[in-house]
């Protein structure tokens, strides 16, 4: 199964008590009218929808996975749950409506398993499995062809049980893999004697932990790097030189470095979340996800480890034009109002800051939102158009509604493109051109897949 959602949940379950410190504000202007539904959101009118899909039955898009634009945008991929089996659902043809199943816990791509973590190719044109077999106590690394009907093919396995599995790509055809091995123990059998109570123990049984790299093109080869830190899920950068691992309960925050095969931890509390790499691979941007309010986003420089606070509370930010910075958040908000006035509604505002911190401008989005719906907060960007998708959250008489806007770096310009009551995700991610945006939004109540064209 894929990983816990259990810090998005809490964050959906803080927001649904906001409901009750809202219900006396003021009447907020009504919401434009509209003509498309997604699953959960009503889609501004005259926005242009190129396809609106309902997903099947029971089927709950994962927060961890956003929509997978494949075969150079011919086919849009949604990965989640149905029936408590992992699936990845393809929609391609006219119109994307053609559906078929990439791949399955039980089926293809992992037949007598299930997928802890996937990932597409740079070109869109195989998926990458990591697939546990608990039978066989095995790990398959599994690439799917996206052209090809055959089925997925296991391209090298790794016999023990794991901890973590964290897959990615480097190239079209080199394939990273973190692994962290469960620990096992000896224990002392019942009844023996002091003399062999004080014997040194076995060491323990394990398979081997570290960063494997599988080669796929022609002959398949795996190189292995024992790096002296614990491996958790990793967010790797542009050029492939450098990781950021996630951090878990097991292990703390880190930076990786491939070519010099070393490990820097990461001063901040675990799990973190990298929202964006610089293009240079210099810099990243990542948020602490305890859901403590008063968290924000920070970003972090490799070669000097500098570590520099970029908004309050948020969770909304990514690198735009010459390595300067877009955020959401407010200009009002600080540590203290966070912590002691979560759930205040305050005006809502994009920022653009210099690598240096200085911010360059500020516009504001045009509705309020609170500190403890701003943690929540997603934003995805497009080099191509130069454009950010924001899906944020509003305290309305009616209850927290979800709101989705398109921000123009180059006009200035926001437009509000959907919004609707929470319930569930709302997964996004722009085509390889950035003229389109995927929205895969809903719950196992009812989920759909929506592509539209926002305006710029």
């Amino acid at each position: 199964m894929f990983r816990s959602v259990s810090s998005l949940r809490a964050i959906l379950v803080a927001i649904a008590i906001t409901v009750g410190g809202c219900s006396t504000q003021e009447q907020k202007p009504a919401l434009p009218v509209v003509n498309v539904v997604t699953a959960t959101m009503n889609v501004t009118a005259g926005i242009e929808v190129v396809a609106r899909l309902a997903l099947p039955d029971g089927f709950a898009p994962s927060p961890d996975y956003p929509p997978m634009w494949l075969q150079a945008g011919k086919e849009v991929a949604v990965a989640g749950t149905l029936k408590d089996h992992t699936v990845v659902l393809g929609y391609g043809g006219d119109g994307y409506q053609t559906a078929r199943v990439i791949a399955e816990d039980g089926g293809i791509g992992a037949p007598d398993g299930s997928i802890v973590d996937l990932a597409p190719s740079p070109d869109g044109m195989m998926l990458a499995l990591a697939v546990v077999s608990a039978k066989d106590k095995r790990l398959d690394v599994v690439t799917r062809d996206l052209i090809s009907a055959s089925a997925a093919t296991p391209v090298s396995s790794f016999d023990g049980e794991f901890e973590t599995a964290s897959i990615a790509w480097l190239s079209n055809f080199t394939i990273p893999l973190a692994l962290r091995a469960r620990e096992l123990t000896l224990k002392t059998p019942a009844g023996a004697s002091d003399t062999i109570s004080r014997l040194p123990a076995a060491p323990p049984l394990s398979a081997s932990s570290g960063l494997y790299t599988i080669g796929i093109s022609g002959a398949v080869t795996t190189g292995y790097t024992n790096l002296n830190c614990k491996m958790s899920k990793l967010d790797w950068s542009p050029n492939g030189n450098f990781a950021v691992g996630a951090g878990d309960l097991k292990a703390p925050p880190i930076v990786i470095d491939r070519e010099k095969e070393s490990c820097e931890r990461i001063n901040a509390k675990a799990p973190i979340r990298v929202l964006d790499w610089s293009h240079d691979s210099k810099a990243f941007l990542y948020q602490e996800t305890n859901p403590i309010i008063g968290t924000g986003i920070y970003r972090y420089d490799i070669a000097s480890h500098a570590v520099r606070l970029v908004a309050i509370s948020s969770a909304a930010a990514v690198f735009v034009g010459n390595d300067q910075v877009l955020a959401l958040g407010s200009g009002a908000l600080t540590f203290r109002k966070a912590q002691y006035a979560p759930d205040e509604p305050l005006p809502t505002e994009v920022a653009l800051s210099n690598p240096d911190g200085s911010e360059t401008d500020v516009q504001k989005i045009g509705f309020e939102v609170t500190p403890t719906m701003l943690v929540a907060s997603r934003m995805t960007y497009t080099h191509e158009t130069d454009s950010a998708a924001i899906a944020t959250f509003t305290p309305l008489p009616t209850g927290p509604t979800r709101h989705i806007v398109v921000y123009s770096v180059a006009s200035k310009r926001a437009f509000l493109i959907a919004f609707g009551p929470v319930r569930g995700v709302a997964a996004m991610s722009w085509s390889p051109q950035g003229h389109y945006l995927a929205i895969a939004d809903g719950d196992a109540s009812s989920s759909a897949l929506t592509i539209m064209a926002p305006p710029r």
